[in-house]
Protein backbone atom coordinates (compact mmCIF):
# COMPACT_ATOMS: atom_id res chain seq x y z
CA UNK A 1 0.00 0.00 0.00
CA UNK A 2 1.67 3.62 -0.93
CA UNK A 3 1.03 6.39 1.37
CA UNK A 4 -1.15 8.10 -1.14
CA UNK A 5 -3.42 4.98 -0.26
CA UNK A 6 -2.71 5.26 3.36
CA UNK A 7 -4.48 8.95 2.87
CA UNK A 8 -7.00 7.22 0.40
CA UNK A 9 -8.04 5.07 3.56
CA UNK A 10 -8.16 7.76 6.00
CA UNK A 11 -10.28 10.08 3.88
CA UNK A 12 -12.64 7.20 3.71
CA UNK A 13 -13.11 6.14 7.07
CA UNK A 14 -13.42 10.14 8.17
CA UNK A 15 -15.73 10.54 5.60
CA UNK A 16 -18.05 7.04 6.66
CA UNK A 17 -18.19 8.08 9.91
CA UNK A 18 -21.11 10.73 9.66
CA UNK A 19 -19.15 13.31 8.65
CA UNK A 20 -16.49 13.79 11.62
CA UNK A 21 -13.12 14.78 10.60
CA UNK A 22 -10.08 12.83 12.10
CA UNK A 23 -8.60 14.82 14.58
CA UNK A 24 -4.93 15.90 13.07
CA UNK A 25 -1.76 16.97 14.74
CA UNK A 26 -0.59 20.28 13.87
CA UNK A 27 2.73 21.32 12.43
CA UNK A 28 5.04 21.79 14.25
CA UNK A 29 6.90 24.92 14.30
CA UNK A 30 9.53 25.79 12.92
CA UNK A 31 10.97 28.62 15.05
CA UNK A 32 11.64 26.12 17.77
CA UNK A 33 14.60 24.08 18.31
CA UNK A 34 13.63 21.37 19.51
CA UNK A 35 15.81 18.24 20.11
CA UNK A 36 15.18 14.41 18.07
CA UNK A 37 15.81 11.08 18.95
CA UNK A 38 15.62 7.97 17.49
CA UNK A 39 14.59 4.88 18.86
CA UNK A 40 17.24 2.92 20.69
CA UNK A 41 19.13 6.49 21.29
CA UNK A 42 19.48 7.92 25.03
CA UNK A 43 18.82 11.79 26.16
CA UNK A 44 20.34 13.22 29.16
CA UNK A 45 18.44 16.06 31.56
CA UNK A 46 21.44 17.25 33.37
CA UNK A 47 20.68 20.90 31.81
CA UNK A 48 17.31 20.41 34.29
CA UNK A 49 19.97 19.85 37.15
CA UNK A 50 20.16 17.29 39.48
CA UNK A 51 17.05 15.22 40.57
CA UNK A 52 16.62 15.05 44.48
CA UNK A 53 15.99 12.03 46.31
CA UNK A 54 14.04 13.09 49.39
CA UNK A 55 14.04 10.75 52.79
CA UNK A 56 10.44 9.70 51.44
CA UNK A 57 11.63 8.21 48.43
CA UNK A 58 10.58 11.28 46.72
CA UNK A 59 12.32 12.90 44.10
CA UNK A 60 11.94 16.56 42.84
CA UNK A 61 14.06 19.19 41.27
CA UNK A 62 16.09 22.63 42.17
CA UNK A 63 13.23 25.00 40.67
CA UNK A 64 16.39 27.70 39.81
CA UNK A 65 18.99 25.85 38.79
CA UNK A 66 19.39 27.80 35.20
CA UNK A 67 19.96 31.16 37.52
CA UNK A 68 23.22 29.00 39.86
CA UNK A 69 26.54 30.05 38.41
CA UNK A 70 28.49 27.08 37.01
CA UNK A 71 30.51 27.40 40.70
CA UNK A 72 27.18 26.34 42.76
CA UNK A 73 26.23 23.57 40.06
CA UNK A 74 29.48 21.90 40.67
CA UNK A 75 29.11 22.05 44.38
CA UNK A 76 25.04 21.24 44.14
CA UNK A 77 25.64 18.32 41.99
CA UNK A 78 28.24 17.10 43.87
CA UNK A 79 26.34 17.61 47.30
CA UNK A 80 22.98 15.99 46.11
CA UNK A 81 24.71 13.23 44.50
CA UNK A 82 26.24 12.31 47.95
CA UNK A 83 23.38 12.87 50.17
CA UNK A 84 21.23 11.32 47.24
CA UNK A 85 23.25 8.25 47.61
CA UNK A 86 23.10 7.84 51.43
CA UNK A 87 19.47 8.18 51.45
CA UNK A 88 18.81 5.55 48.60
CA UNK A 89 20.52 3.24 51.08
CA UNK A 90 18.79 4.05 54.10
CA UNK A 91 15.62 3.31 51.70
CA UNK A 92 16.84 -0.07 50.11
CA UNK A 93 17.87 -1.30 54.10
CA UNK A 94 14.05 -0.04 55.27
CA UNK A 95 13.07 -1.74 52.03
CA UNK A 96 14.67 -5.01 53.03
CA UNK A 97 13.50 -4.91 56.80
CA UNK A 98 9.81 -4.64 55.66
CA UNK A 99 9.94 -7.55 53.16
CA UNK A 100 11.72 -9.53 55.88
CA UNK A 101 8.77 -8.68 58.18
CA UNK A 102 6.07 -9.67 55.65
CA UNK A 103 8.04 -13.25 55.34
CA UNK A 104 7.82 -13.37 59.31
CA UNK A 105 4.53 -12.64 59.51
CA UNK A 106 3.62 -14.71 56.35
CA UNK A 107 5.42 -17.55 58.10
CA UNK A 108 3.42 -16.79 61.26
CA UNK A 109 -0.13 -16.78 59.21
CA UNK A 110 0.49 -20.19 57.65
CA UNK A 111 1.76 -21.70 61.19
CA UNK A 112 -0.90 -20.72 63.11
CA UNK A 113 -3.53 -21.74 60.81
CA UNK A 114 -1.90 -25.23 60.76
CA UNK A 115 -2.57 -25.67 64.13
Amino acid sequence: MTMAGSNDNVAAFASSDSGKQVPRLSAPDPEKNLPTIKLGETIRFEQFGPIILNSDGTTRRISNWESLSDHEKEVTWRRISKRNEERRNILLDQQKKEEAQNDEDERNSKESTNL
